[in-house]
This record gives structure tokens, sequence and C-alpha cells, in this order.
């Protein structure tokens, strides 16, 4: 299924669904969504949210830890004779305990995956491989291979033979000092030196290291301590060598594990993000809707998602729930009626609605609802005047109207807001028509929303198209936003000018000139708001 996914603002859900996740993995797959091809993925990936959203009612959906991200340290692995770092090592063992821990927790729930819930588990032996090198803190154990064990074994008998030599020649009666640190042996670029005040190195041979204290004190290495520092250093880069060689047998390890380690990190992605959905329902109240492989949507008492938020946060009104019905035998929907009477907000329920569906996602509503399967939901929806390549607005309309035309087809769902606007309204009215009999010979479904008042006698002669209003309210002069199906939407620009204060006199010569106009309608106002 191909959206328009902005134009319908599914990017804001994508957003909520992002600050919803715990790993950078779902992060980037909330932001990344999109509805599923076809409709076995569609119902996996509800039925994942669903199962999620149960665990999450019942309180035992596990919680995701803050995880490091490991997927560059993998690309980097890719890479024969790379070595990875300890720390991206040690990252990589505590993404896959983790995973580990989660799959044994969901094993009873297999279906919060699409695919196979055991790919979750990492490799055995790389798990295995990697506890028996590195520490839990994240550094190379000292055991990790035999020649770090001789290597570590010999640095510490040095280290002792050099310190007590250091600790001699503190001891020395022209270098003696006071204190509980005055036998102290200090390290300096893992060689045993002393550090003195000046006048105490003066007296001391050997090679001067460089100062302490801010210039006080000098850093001294005694001249009888150099041969075992010197053996030390040998030491410390034989043990070097030997780590960045077991680092590199370890990369080459989590190479050979490249594609378990891939499906694992896809689990865990889809995971956090049927989590992150899950907790999105909690907060509309929402359920999944019946999905189903033909052209087709039923809507009972839906709202706008990001409406219904922001009445829950106490940022806005509370929405009026929308019920709409698209299928062979009304396919198109024709919205006539006031600017304010929230024709947008119905055209864009429903294009959010039927893409957060096919993306997997549960959709608020009192009943339920279903919602059926199109190859393209394609939209025109605002004002298309772009000032950069010096359209109008009428042109920007045209351009997306020959976009539709290349495209829709019988399991196309268009949504078009005011078709015809921006040119001479007999024009454009004539060119909707002409739009409206090219979409119903396609069996196209979809939305149509206009302020022309010629095109509700053009529904109402011909089939496939069904006239439709939002409800207003005459006696308070206010919208109802609630959707009438087989009603023709009836303006009140001259009543409302009139409530407004304009003169009575005024209004009344404005009805006359209106009778006269070849688009009046008997009994009802001008309104070209």
């Amino acid at each position: 299924m191909q959206v328009d996914l902005k134009a319908l603002e599914f990017p804001a859900i994508q957003r909520l669904l992002e600050r919803l996740t715990a790993t950078p993995y779902g992060a980037d797959a909330a932001r990344g969504l999109e509805p599923a091809p076809n409709l076995g993925a569609a119902q996996a990936l509800q039925k994942a949210v669903t199962v999620a959203r149960q665990r999450l009612d019942a309180g035992t959906l596990p919680r995701l830890g803050q995880l490091p991200d490991v997927r560059a340290a993998l690309r980097q692995a890719a890479n024969p004779g790379a070595a990875l770092p300890v720390q991206a090592l040690h990252n990589l063992q505590t993404i896959m305990r983790q995973a580990r821990e989660l799959a044994d927790q969901l094993a009873d729930t297999p279906e919060i995956y699409p695919a196979d819930l055991k790919k979750l588990y990492p490799p055995e032996a790389l798990e295995e491989r990697l506890a028996a090198c590195l520490n839990p803190g994240g550094s190379l154990r000292e055991d990790a291979s035999p020649s770090l064990v001789e290597a570590f074994g010999e640095r510490g008998r040095l280290r002792e033979e050099v310190a007590t030599v250091v600790k001699k020649r503190l001891a020395a009666s022209d270098v003696a000092q006071k204190g509980e640190d005055a036998l102290k042996v200090q390290w300096h670029q893992e060689r045993a030196v002393m550090v003195l005040r000046g006048e105490m190195a003066n007296a001391v041979k050997g090679v001067r290291r460089g100062s302490a204290m801010g210039g006080r004190d000098q850093i001294v290495e005694p001249i009888e301590a150099v041969p075992l520092n010197n053996q030390l250093d040998t030491v410390n880069s034989q043990i070097n060598t030997e780590q960045q060689r077991l680092l590199r047998e370890l990369t080459d390890s989590v190479r050979s594990f490249g594609d378990p380690l891939e499906l694992m990190l896809t689990a865990l992605t889809w995971i956090d993000l049927a989590s992150a959905a899950a907790q999105l329902s909690a907060q509309m109240n929402a359920h999944a809707p019946v999905l189903e492989d033909s052209a087709g949507v039923e809507l009972i008492e839906a709202y706008h998602p990001l409406l219904l938020l922001q009445f829950a946060e106490g940022n806005g009104p509370q929405p009026v729930p929308l019920s709409i019905r698209l299928d062979e035998d009304q396919p198109l929907l024709l919205i006539t009626g006031p600017n304010t009477g929230g024709k947008t907000v119905a055209l864009k329920t429903l294009g959010l609605l039927v893409t957060m569906a096919w993306c997997g996602l549960h959709i608020p509503a009192e009943q339920d609802c279903r919602i059926g399967r199109f190859d393209r939901v394609m939209v025109d929806v605002g004002d298309n005047q772009s000032l950069f390549h010096h359209l109008s607005t009428f042109a920007g309309h045209v351009e997306v109207l020959k976009r539709i035309l290349d495209h829709a087809g019988a399991e196309t769902l268009i949504l078009l807001d005011e078709l015809g606007t921006g040119t001479d309204p007999d024009e454009g009215a004539a060119l909707a028509m002409a739009m409206l009999d090219e979409l119903r010979s396609r069996g196209t479904r979809g939305i149509v929303n206009t302020h022309l008042a010629p095109l509700k006698d053009y529904a109402a002669q011909h089939a496939g198209i069904v006239n439709a209003s939002m409800q207003f309210d005459a006696d308070t002069l206010s919208p109802t936003y609630r959707l009438l199906v087989g009603e023709p939407g009836v303006s009140f620009g001259l009543t409302i000018a009139e409530k407004n204060g304009l003169p009575p006199a005024l209004v009344e010569r404005a009805r006359e000139h209106f009778s006269e106009l070849p688009t009046a309608q008997a009994g009802a106002d001008a309104d070209r708001s």
C-alpha cells in the first residue's frame, strides 16, 4: 500500500511511537513505519500489537531497558581482519543477554513477533566465548588465553620486583621522606617511579620522567629500576599484542554469527515497536480493526487519533466520532457544507485510520471497524500553491489530479479536499464532475469535499456517489462535526453574516442577488467562504 503519509499527518503517529520505544532499534523502526505490503503481513503485525496490548493490560509485558546500538559494530565486524574494541564486544554481550531474557519471558506468546520468536535467542556459542574472555565490567579477562595467563603472571612478578627496588631507593637516607606515603611507589606509563621534591630529586641518579603537583615535584625513575622497567615494558607490549590478536579472534567469531545476530536484532526491533504500539493503543483506548483483502472501509464511531490524544492531554475539545462506509454500493462520498464543519477532519480521519490499520496499529473507535486493502491512498488536502514552482492554487490541484488519474483504480482510496476550487466556480464544477465521472467508472473508493453547489445535484443524479454533509446547528449557527450520509450540505453564509452584525437590508439584497445566480439552490444561503 502506497500512502501520502505526510498529507495525512502520519509522521505525527510515527513520532508518538518513537517516543514510546525503549531502544534505538525500535525508534528507527517507528520513524520508518509503513503500511504492510499484503494482508498476511498486516495481520501478523496487528497480532503482535494485540498480544503486546494484552500483556500490557495484564501487567506482564516485559520492559526493555536502555540498550546500546551495536549495528555499526556488526558492520565493522563484517570486514575480515577487523578487531572490535572491547567496549563494542561488551555492548554486544549486553544485547545478547537482554535478548535471551526477553525471549524467555515471551516464550508463551510467540505471536508478539510476526516471524519466529526463537530468532530472538542469540548464538549460544558466541555468548559462551565472550563470557570466557570478558569481565562483567567490559574489559578483557587476564585468563582469556593461555598466553595472557603467562604474560600477566610475568607482569605481576616484575611489578613486585621493580616495586621492591624503588621502595629500597625511597628508604635511602638521601631521599627519605616522612609520612605514610614515604615509601609509596608511583607508576608512570607502566613504569615504577619515585615522586620527590625538587631538591631531593637532584640526589637521585636516574631518568627524569616529568613533573607533578604543578612542577613542585619531580618524577624520577631510579637507575636501579630501569632494567626491570624495560622488561616490564616488553611484557606489557606482549600483552597488548596478544589482546589485539584475541580481539581479532573474537571479532572473527562475531562475523561468523553475523546472520543470527541480525535476525536477533530484527526480532528485538519489532518487539520493541509492538510494545510501543501497545502503549499507544492503551493511551487511545483503541483496539484492532478487522482487516480485509478487498477494497472497502467501514468505520463506526471512530476518532481522529491525534485529536483524541490532544483531548486526553487537556489541549483540545472532545472530538466527535466518525461513522462512514465505502463499498461497492457506496464507493464515493461527496461531502458538502461550511468550511468550519469538519469536512477535512473527516477526510483525514479516514485516511489516517486506514494507514494505521495496515501498519498493524490499533485504531480508536467505539465499535468494531472493517478496513480493507488498498493499493494506494492518494490525498489532495490543503493549498497546493507553490511559489517556488510558480504554481497557482488551482494549478497545484491539477497536478495532484493528474497523478490520481495516472494511478487510481478499483483498489485506490482517494481523499480530495475542495475539488474544483481555485478557478471559476462553473468551470471548477464542470471539471469536478468530469473527474467524478472518471473515478466512478474506475470503481475508485473515496471522499470528495467541495463547496460547489452544482455537485450536490450531480451526486443525487448519478449512481456510485452519495451526498453527505457535516451537521450544522441552524439555531446556534455552530457545527456539530457529525457526518450525515445521504444529506447534502446546506450553507449558512448569509445567515451567519446577518447574525454577526451585517445590516439586515444589505443581507436581504444579497439574498435577492443570490436568487438570480445560476447556482442558486432553493431555500439555501450562499457560502463561498
